[in-house]
């Protein structure tokens, strides 16, 4: 059985962390995940400045537990794509803050979104047939560079992104054992973009990162299995229906009948600001 010691139930997921304009409110969102005891930061070369933005901030901190993965491409966004991007999530958000109509119209279109394509991960039919190599020298550049944005040694955990795409997973496997051996990585895992109904299929010495599924939540998990779940915060904003949020009426009481149903179990949430962070530890 995986263990990793000491990780803090609550996770951040990082693809929200900015550099450009945003980097001030990027390293305000670490903080306070810091201040808040949560200890374990889940990014990726696919998530833009992630990795070095967590590398400046920690410079180095081998306490905080950091996970990464290797196998889409990274965003080389410019700078002004960067502060482009800035300005069009600032504007939605005062629009939001001072404008009931546009709240909602962005309340329904997130929501919308939301049914259209998260909730359609939760079958397996869309998966195209496994067509991709990923070869070792492949995944040793990508973690060399992730190493050196992060300004460690060793990773914490590295995923394979999407794993799905990738029909030699055998040999993967066998070349991240090789880097666990070598000191690169103390864990390697799976990072899937939508839930796992049938993770058994999977080797046990792959640590499974997937989709939240309704499930977590009333159904007790018995499995001594350690797992991470991205998604969460996401189903209990735009997929619970009125019954669910009567009973369950804030973030943390959402949160924590996962944790007790789920014991071995971490939740990544992605928050956009600070305020998230302290609100849900209020």
């Amino acid at each position: 059985m995986t263990k990793i010691e000491n990780i803090s139930k609550f996770g951040i997921g990082c693809h929200k962390l900015y550099g450009g304009l945003e980097k001030k409110r990027s390293f305000q969102i670490i903080s306070s995940a810091l201040d808040h005891n949560i200890n374990y930061f889940d990014t990726a070369p696919r998530y833009g400045d992630s990795e070095l933005l967590l590398g400046k901030f920690l410079k180095g901190n081998n306490e905080v537990l950091i996970s990464s993965k290797v196998g889409l491409d990274s965003l080389n966004l410019s700078l002004l794509q960067k502060n482009k991007d800035y300005i069009k999530r600032e504007l939605k958000l005062k629009l939001k803050n001072n404008f009931k109509y546009a709240e909602r119209y962005l309340f329904d279109k997130l929501q919308k979104k939301y049914k259209e394509s998260t909730l359609s991960f939760e079958g397996n039919n869309h998966l195209a047939k496994s067509k991709l190599i990923l070869k070792e020298s492949q995944i040793r550049d990508s973690l060399s560079k992730t190493l050196r944005n992060l300004r460690r040694n060793q990773l914490d955990i590295l995923f394979l992104h999407e794993p799905e795409q990738y029909y030699n997973l055998d040999e993967i496997e066998s070349i991240f054992e090789k880097l666990k051996d070598e000191g690169l990585v103390r864990f390697y895992g799976l990072g899937f973009h939508r839930p796992v109904n049938n993770a058994n299929k999977y080797s046990e010495s792959f640590i499974k990162l997937s989709m939240f599924n309704k499930k977590l939540l009333f159904k007790r998990n018995n499995t001594d299995t350690f797992s991470i779940i991205h998604g969460a915060m996401g189903y209990y904003k735009f997929g619970m229906d009125v019954a669910e949020k009567t009973e369950l009426k804030t973030p943390l009481d959402f949160l924590n009948k996962l944790i007790k149903n789920n014991p071995t179990t971490t939740f990544l949430m992605a928050p956009s600001n600070r305020d998230q962070i302290i609100k849900l530890h209020q």
